[in-house]
């Protein structure tokens, strides 16, 4: 989901989007590299090759950072792209000093953007979940289509302050809110999306067998010494619309159980009002909140 560089540099920002491989622009993956991910082989060997796929994310920034003289970095990853982030982010402790230190000088804040809880290894609340994507019932199609219609949904989740997934909104039967993109052809929806790159590759992470995997990296990000010891004083956040899917929330709560645990400090801020499409419905309130975390 694209944010129009006309937007971003409205607000003072440029905004470079390192593809998932198999997007526009990007390289696709290898046959080994997708079968890498199957579930034939063993979490260990899966994770190594998903940690392998970071190490490439974290130095496409550091070249990017060294070829264009960058200064001012907010690294950012959004929704399944979350746990590339973590990915990205534990490789710290894989690649050199001189990388290490450009990285710490110039990456000025990281940011998880709506973590959803299936790809960051959480797992389902006690109330149990529904994600449409993982829907049996439903044909490959509908599958796709009530993904879709779910994500754009506002979910105005009561007393959040309680921490109650209880009191969370799973599905809507009708639209609370008008959702976002309803105003708007499926022909331009494609030109801010694409639908099937992923499942033509990385897909396989976020499918049941590679939880264990999407934990592991996970722990590695937020929670591994080592790694928050290598970063140096780059502060670690979490945003996410407060009106986002409940697999959102459910996320942010456990993210915020643990760092209180491990004593290790992740900064939290929610953005009222926002779904999971806060870039397209509140932009300036999505630029305002990256900036508080500067």
């Amino acid at each position: 989901m694209v944010i129009p560089s006309t937007v971003a540099n409205s607000f003072g920002h440029r905004i470079i989007l390192p593809n998932r491989r198999l997007y526009p622009g990007s390289t696709p993956y290898t046959e080994e590299e997708v079968d890498a991910l199957e579930p034939t082989h063993s979490i260990e060997d899966i994770t190594e090759a998903y940690l392998k796929q970071g190490k490439y994310l974290l130095l496409f920034v550091d070249n990017v950072i060294k070829n264009h003289n960058l200064k001012n970095i907010i690294l950012v990853g959004w929704s399944l792209g979350t746990a590339f982030l973590s990915t990205t982010v534990a490789n710290i402790t894989t690649v050199g000093e001189e990388v290490r230190a450009r990285l710490r000088k110039a990456v000025k804040t990281i940011v998880w953007w709506d973590p959803p809880a299936s790809a960051n290894g959480i797992p389902d609340p006690p109330t149990g979940g529904w994600i449409p994507l993982f829907d049996m019932s439903l044909t490959p199609e509908e599958r796709g289509t009530a993904f879709n219609q779910w994500l754009s949904e506002y979910y105005p989740h009561k007393n959040l302050e309680r921490k109650d997934c209880h009191t969370l909104i799973y599905k809507v039967t009708a639209p609370i809110k008008v959702p976002s993109f309803a105003g708007i052809s499926f022909e331009e929806f494609l030109t801010k999306t694409d639908l099937t790159a992923g499942a033509n590759g990385d897909n396989l992470i976020f499918d049941e067998h590679c939880r264990p995997v999407t934990m592991i990296l996970k722990e590695l990000a937020f929670f591994n010494a080592k790694v928050r010891s290598e970063w140096g004083n780059v502060p670690f956040n979490v945003i996410y619309g407060e009106e986002s899917p409940y697999n959102v929330i459910w996320a942010v709560w456990k993210l915020e159980e643990q760092s209180e645990k491990a004593g290790l400090v992740i900064k939290f801020k929610s953005m009222p009002g926002a779904n999971h499409f806060a870039m397209h419905d509140h932009t300036e309130l999505v630029f305002d909140t990256l900036h508080a975390c500067l």
